[in-house]
């Protein structure tokens, strides 16, 4: 990839304190400045980079997070998801040969028509829901699951999608998800590239325990998450004598931080990164992924750490999670609700069940699958250049 200008947008870019494709973009950003890429990132909003800053580019001032009217102005830029001069700016600052996109909340898929008129080759990695949910998640409000309506919702993603032929090639963190955005990119190649299985972090973890004492959670604070039903539970959860440590951040952190002050269940750690984080995995003996959504990653990282740790996890069978749950040893299922959690660590307190369940853990160790992680990648971006050509 030498000499090769490489663009990566992404609404939060590689503040990898945002979430699972941060990391994700930020492995790309790091990789393929190594392979010899002029690697530029563009993001919606401000925030933390792994990119210098001189290689690095917000569209907006301010994060949705904190400012209603940028959320709603968000939402109408979808609609809109016109080819505007401010993205036109930014992809000629960059200059680049390859343009990759992944989630676009904040900057829309009117960047894809701006790269084609710009000579760019376009590539998309389908991390979320947003091209079909303007709530990203296919869920209500309550948390319940949505059917996207017909007219609003069909409205909005043909809006999105009227620059979809643009991309030549889309990528997938599941066939689940590639399989639901399909009838939207029906001119470009479709891939699963899944995350790979990382063989760092490269310490070796203590086993967990001979009996089960400590539930683990780590990721995103939200409905989304499952977050909410694990915190109903914590009642039943310290009656099987068991307690639970949460880490993350997101919109029910207030929640969790309450319920920790409240509850003598509940450890919260706030965010963790790096060695607290090995650390954080090492303190408890199994984790939880709960989701409710239709979970896009088959695995997705958090489900993948939880493994390299050597703990057995419980798994949502909800989307692409329901694909890990059928490859990854290890991962046991259970039911995202109150109820579900309860009686899945209910069964990991008979000590029969617990040791089968702590046997069943392979170690995910392989030392190539980030080299070829890479390399499809790249086999992306030289398709497209030449399709683009």
């Amino acid at each position: 990839m030498n000499g090769v200008r490489l663009l990566l947008v992404n609404s939060h870019g590689t503040d990898v304190s945002v979430g699972g494709t941060e990391g994700y973009v930020a492995k790309l950003a790091e990789g393929f400045a190594a392979r010899g890429a002029e690697v530029s990132v563009l993001s919606a909003f401000p925030g933390a980079s792994t990119v210098p800053a001189e290689r690095t580019r917000a569209l907006h001032d301010t994060d949705w997070r904190d400012d209603r009217r940028r959320r709603r102005r968000n939402h109408l830029d979808d609609v809109v998801s016109r080819p505007s001069r401010k993205l036109a700016d930014a992809i000629a600052w960059a200059g680049p040969d390859v343009v990759h996109t992944h989630n676009l909340p904040g900057i829309t898929t009117g960047v894809w028509e701006v790269a084609r008129r710009a000579g760019a080759a376009v590539v998309h990695t389908i991390h979320d829901y947003h091209l079909l949910c303007p709530r990203v998640t296919l869920l209500r409000p309550d948390g319940e699951p949505c059917r996207p309506h017909p007219l609003l919702c069909g409205l909005r993603t043909r809006s999105l999608a009227r620059w979809a032929d643009r991309v030549s090639h889309v990528l997938g963190v599941s066939q689940y998800v590639i399989d639901r955005h399909a009838a939207l990119f029906r001119r470009a190649r479709l891939d699963v590239v899944r995350h790979p299985f990382d063989p760092s972090p490269q310490r070796a973890f203590r086993p967990p325990g001979d009996r089960l004492r400590t539930v683990g959670y780590v990721g995103a604070l939200a409905k989304t998450k499952g977050t909410d039903r694990l915190l109903a539970a914590l009642p039943a959860i310290g009656e099987l004598g068991l307690e639970v440590r949460m880490a993350g951040e997101g919109r029910l952190q207030a929640e969790v931080s309450d319920a920790a002050a409240r509850s003598p269940v509940l450890q919260y750690d706030g965010f963790v990164g790096g060695e607290a984080k090995d650390a954080f995995l090492e303190a408890c003996d199994v984790g939880i992924v709960p989701s409710v959504w239709p979970e896009p990653g088959g695995p997705p990282w958090a489900m993948l750490e939880w493994l390299w740790a050597g703990r057995p996890v419980l798994v949502s069978p909800r989307g692409g999670l329901a694909e890990a749950l059928e490859t990854l040893p290890g991962s046991l299922p259970v039911e995202p609700t109150t109820e579900g959690i309860v009686s899945a660590l209910a069964r990991l307190t008979d000590g029969d069940a617990w040791t089968e369940a702590r046997a069943g853990v392979r170690p995910l160790s392989d030392p190539g699958a980030v080299d070829r992680w890479f390399d499809v990648h790249e086999r992306a971006y030289r398709e497209a250049m030449e399709a683009r050509a």
